[in-house]
């Protein structure tokens, strides 16, 4: 009658000696590269005065914010969404430059850093004080293939802008992107609100100072103009009708135009309303890239230790 409870009793010893045995192994277990694909992205946010905009409610909500805070509240949560191994870097754009921070880092060892570099981003890091979208978006195609990065794994990018150009650039001044098609893929995020709206002004220590008027903004894109015909009531080959629309100094989303530049540059379009929507497009499967980083795997052996000792 004793030999079964004795047998039982050296199994279960055995059992905890291998549960312990695999608990040592898992906190003496170094990381092991692997490669695997994950997303590499460099985030381009517009700086430019437009997205101190009070037009943007994420999730509905019903206080209104700056589209800027609304983009940087919502990058947050994507970047704690965002599973160990992506990497991430800032950029911003204001004129026609865009300007990436630092090469992409991976986000679970670098969270905090990310994150307070994320907030210090505003309108006092521009360098001037209006936007050209589609020029921004060449300066973005054209540096980040210069990024640091492994053999034919240029990082995604994510260029986030309410599209709003003061004032919209003609026709016949509009940036051609065939140069760089194919070289970048990623997403266009659109930001704001579709009802015109004030833009509110502020100095360099963030003092209010009122909203911008329609005379401090150009009304129309004056090197869009070609010169008039001698002859009363013609036009010459190839003008255009560019036509003040006077509400230049008022701002909203400008979604069908940044729906242009995504088709134009095969990148995806998203809008922004709910931080659901920043956590999709930073997990865009065009932003994933395969590399060799660094992974945990001692949840391995310790689940297995776990699996022992329940047994037990």
């Amino acid at each position: 009658m004793n030999v079964l409870p004795a047998a039982w009793r050296k199994q279960r010893v055995a059992v905890l000696l291998a549960a312990a045995v695999l608990l040592v192994f898992a906190l003496l277990l170094p990381d092991i590269r692997l490669t695997r694909p994950v997303a590499q992205v460099v985030v381009v946010l517009d700086v430019s005065q437009s997205m101190n905009t009070l037009d943007c409610r994420l999730d509905h909500t019903l206080a209104a914010v700056s589209r800027l805070a609304c983009v940087k509240d919502a990058l947050a949560e994507a970047l704690r969404e965002m599973p160990c191994g992506s990497q991430v870097a800032w950029g911003v754009f204001t004129g026609n430059q865009t300007f990436v921070l630092a090469t992409p880092v991976e986000v679970c060892s670098h969270r905090s850093d990310l994150l307070d570099s994320l907030a210090q981003l505003d309108w006092r890091v521009s360098w001037e004080a209006g936007s050209r979208i589609g020029g921004a978006l060449v300066s973005a195609l054209r540096v980040l293939p210069l990024v640091p990065h492994a053999p034919d794994q240029v990082p995604g990018l994510v260029f986030i802008t309410d599209g709003h150009e003061a004032p919209p650039v003609a026709l016949r001044n509009r940036r051609r992107f065939e140069d760089y098609l194919g070289k970048v893929q990623g997403v266009i995020v659109g930001v704001g609100g579709d009802a015109l709206t004030p833009i509110p002004k502020y100095d360099m220590d963030g003092k209010y100072l009122g909203e911008w008027e329609v005379d401090d903004v150009p009304q129309m894109d004056m090197g869009g103009q070609r010169a008039l015909s001698s002859v009363p009531g013609e036009k010459m080959v190839g003008e255009e009708d560019e036509v003040a629309s006077g509400t230049e100094h008022l701002s909203s989303l400008k979604e069908t135009y940044l729906q242009l530049l995504a088709g134009e540059t095969n990148l995806e379009y998203r809008r922004l309303t709910r931080r659901a929507d920043m956590v999709a497009a930073l997990q865009s499967p065009v932003l994933r890239r395969s590399l060799s980083i660094d992974t945990d795997l001692r949840w391995i052996p310790a689940v297995a230790a776990l699996l022992l000792l329940l047994l037990a």
